[in-house]
């Protein structure tokens, strides 16, 4: 795991915590959101919610926003890398088997956890935890087994999960998305919660916020002497609304307005600017469209012509093109419509081949900070299905979940994959899938 120093500055106040070393040895049923819920901006509490009113202030020494510091040494050129992540998506069947695996290795006694995910993700532990800076998108709430720990439609994930993605080496957690209130209906507070609960891990999160406040403090992590605010918004939340319980909260629904305040300030307090789009058109079933929607696309060149660096595409569930934009002023913006998913247990084929977004952040000898060397690094999550036993939707039960690098899957375990189940399909198939939508100029050599 990387050495990282965290540092949280809101409005109001600033608290420094201590520094921490660790180091690591080294999902959908049928679909993941509504239909009345496959638009790009949620109708529903946009006033109550997105802070529209709320200016960001960027001129006082007090808005410097929230800071994280991953330290190594100065050098007049600095170059490090920035991995993402797409989807972690918790189905039953994934926590069932982090749960039957938990027993097996307290058998063994190298572990004491009701659910043991970290084997799932040793496929791209290489990866994650020697990039400079790793975000993933957790798909749906960590609000505690007071709660009930559940799966799709209504995810609330086992609190282990989170130790999983931190011993695997990932830094930005998003919460951004349309399952963050799936535990907040009548007077539940998963919401507030799942914001409590990651508080407690050396991570940080982006997508949650406390209040207007802390929605208008904009997080920055801090690496080698470069600063990348990243903000992060998402479409809507099946319908879900704030429990009244948690009162005061803010949900980042896209509002353009919001967004503007937002990348305005960003720009004035760090190096580079980051968006997380939760976005288009969730896909699954017997039919998928991997491209992005035309609202999708208008809001890409909205945030481009903004000035933005990077924009993180989620909630597809497939993996949707990545190209550069070119905003008003000349900027050029690199967007990946959506990564995928990482980890789940949905059906189909196209929704278990993600991707890790990858790309170097420089800082040259003259002072000048930029993105270069932008890859889409493909991703198979596989599983091995049993239909002689369902699960509570009466799908064939799904387990032994490993995370594949594309280069490392081979057709034995083709052959294997649970979603051989559902669909025909060879190795040849999943490349060509990804050849078909991500540009050769992004794939590793060998793709192209």
């Amino acid at each position: 795991m990387k050495s990282k120093e965290v540092i949280a500055t809101g409005l109001l106040c600033c608290i420094m915590l201590s520094s921490v070393l660790s180091s690591c040895n080294t999902v959908m049923e049928h679909g993941e959101g509504t239909g009345r819920d496959n638009a790009l901006f949620d109708s529903g509490d946009s006033s109550g919610n997105n802070a529209v009113t709320v200016d960001v202030q960027t001129d006082a020494p007090d808005t410097e926003g929230r800071v994280v510091t991953n330290s190594s040494s100065d050098t007049d050129a600095v170059r490090f890398s920035f991995v993402a992540a797409g989807d972690n998506v918790i189905h039953e069947s994934v926590f069932v088997d982090a749960k039957n695996r938990a027993v097996s290795a307290a058998s063994t006694g190298t572990y004491s956890g009701t659910y043991y995910f970290d084997e799932m993700y040793l496929g791209i532990k290489d990866l994650i935890s020697s990039a400079g800076i790793a975000y993933i998108n957790q798909e749906g709430p960590v609000a505690g087994d007071s709660l009930g720990v559940s799966g799709y439609p209504a995810f609330n994930a086992p609190e282990e999960i989170g130790d999983a993605l931190i011993n695997t080496g990932f830094d930005i957690i998003n919460l951004a998305n349309n399952h963050m209130l799936d535990m907040d209906t009548s007077s539940r507070t998963g919401y507030k919660n799942t914001i409590d609960y990651w508080k407690t891990k050396n991570v940080m999160t982006i997508g949650a916020y406390e209040n207007e406040d802390d929605y208008n403090t904009i997080r920055i992590f801090e690496k080698d002497g470069i600063k990348i605010a990243l903000l992060s918004y998402t479409y809507g939340t099946n319908g879900n609304k704030l429990s009244s319980a948690s009162p005061g909260l803010i949900v980042p629904y896209i509002d353009k307005t919001v967004i503007t305040r937002h990348i305005n300030a960003a720009k004035d307090q760090a190096d580079l600017v980051f968006v997380s789009m939760h976005w288009g058109l969730d896909t699954a079933g017997s039919s998928f469209n991997n491209y992005p929607t035309d609202d999708q696309k208008e809001l890409a060149q909205f945030i481009a012509d903004l000035g933005a660096d990077v924009i993180i595409g989620m909630h597809p569930h497939v993996i949707q093109p990545m190209t550069w934009l070119t905003g008003e002023s000349g900027n050029k913006t690199l967007v990946t419509y959506s990564i995928g998913n990482l980890l789940s247990t949905m059906l189909h084929i196209y929704n278990n081949v993600g991707g890790i977004l990858s790309f170097d952040v420089v800082k040259d000898k003259s002072g000048n900070v930029y993105i270069d060397a932008p890859y889409f690094l493909p991703v198979v999550c596989h599983y091995t299905a049993d239909t002689s036993v369902v699960d509570s939707q009466g799908y064939a039960t799904r387990s032994g979940l490993s995370l594949y690098m594309l280069e490392d899957y081979t057709d034995e375990l083709v052959s294997n994959h649970g979603s051989k189940v559902y669909d025909s399909f060879t190795l040849d198939t999943i490349y060509g899938y990804v050849t078909d939508t991500i540009s050769t100029e992004f794939l590793p050599d060998y793709l192209k």
